[in-house]
């Protein structure tokens, strides 16, 4: 008994690995063989359901080709939905939400940018992909390198919730979407740089926080 008991429970390990494999590997490992692997096995639930209810062969046939091309239509609605998300998720600006959907009216060498960032200012705002990226001028007042610090008071006005109290997931999110987007009087952004400014600016005072936000808050028209 006990030998009958290992070689079948040998045989049904066996079996559900395969099974398994065959699924996970060969019928889900892209979209057209999952949704032919849906469509076939609707089919024929369709074929058989209404063969059992009576139907005649040709209605079976009819209504089991609309329902097929209704399911059809619909799963390759749904995938270009969620591969659409997928390719924007890849903009990084797509990951927050910004108070304003442009800074028209906005006199930008202010803010550190030329009149000529506008567009690509514009297109960050609503989560869209620039064309090139924006160069942010505004030095500190005893460097001669753009400010990280001016930068962040910007984006935390801008971003919907502010950018303060961004950790792990979020900050590395904000630290791409500058690295991306912008570069600092000319240079690329250097994410040492990046990394120990933001803490030195999240890290500020709330006194000194709120009075470096003003200028800028004036400018945004916030």
């Amino acid at each position: 008994m006990e030998t009958i008991i290992k070689k079948s429970g040998l045989l049904i390990f066996r079996f559900n690995r395969k099974l398994r494999w065959i699924f996970n590997i060969r019928i889900l490992q892209n979209h057209n063989t999952t949704i032919l692997f849906i469509l076939i096995v609707c089919l024929l639930i369709l074929l058989f359901g209404l063969w059992g209810m009576g139907f005649s062969f040709i209605h079976v046939i009819l209504y089991s080709a609309i329902s097929i091309t209704i399911l059809f239509l619909t799963l390759l609605f749904v995938g270009s939905l969620n591969e659409a998300r997928r390719l924007s998720k890849q903009v990084p600006s797509s990951c927050f939400q910004f108070v304003k959907s442009n800074l028209n009216g906005i006199y930008l060498p202010d803010l550190g940018f030329t009149e000529n960032d506008r567009e690509n200012i514009n297109l960050v705002l609503n989560g869209l992909e620039t064309k090139s990226r924006i160069d942010f001028k505004l030095v500190s007042d005893n460097r001669a390198a753009a400010d990280y610090k001016k930068l962040f008071r910007i984006l935390h006005l801008l971003i919907d919730g502010g950018i303060k109290d961004f950790k792990k997931e979020r900050k590395e999110q904000l630290f791409k979407l500058i690295e991306s987007t912008f570069t600092l009087n000319g240079s690329d952004v250097n994410r040492a740089s990046l990394n120990s400014r933001f803490s030195e600016w999240a890290n500020e005072n709330e006194s000194n926080f709120s009075e470096n936000l003003n200028e800028f808050q004036k400018i945004l028209n916030l």
